[in-house]
């Protein structure tokens, strides 16, 4: 086991009293340690999310008007109507490929 030892680092944390007194009292303490990875995770992730958030916003408030208006026509010419999606199951479906529905 020492290789998966390897993808763990020892950390120390300084909380504050009262929200560790909350945790001891709900959280069990064989399941402490998961928790508080898998909140530090979501945590981490979340903030990961909004920056992409922002760089997206960032980039799409950047762009030309000529370029706003390339995107939307591309957009319109590969709009698939619900009918064209149909018509495509159907097709497949009558090829044996795939059940519609």
């Amino acid at each position: 086991m020492p290789a998966a030892r390897r993808q763990y680092e020892v950390v120390s944390v300084s909380l504050p009293r009262d929200l560790v007194k909350r945790a001891n009292a709900v959280i069990p303490k064989a399941r402490r340690s998961r928790v508080i990875t898998s909140m530090l995770t979501a945590f981490l992730d979340s903030v990961a999310r909004k920056q992409l958030e922002r760089d997206y916003a960032a980039y799409y408030s950047r762009r030309s008007d000529r370029e706003v208006k390339e995107e939307r026509e591309l957009l319109n010419d590969w709009k698939l109507t619900d009918q064209e999606a149909w018509d495509i199951l159907e097709l497949e479906e009558a090829n044996g490929r795939r059940k519609a529905g």
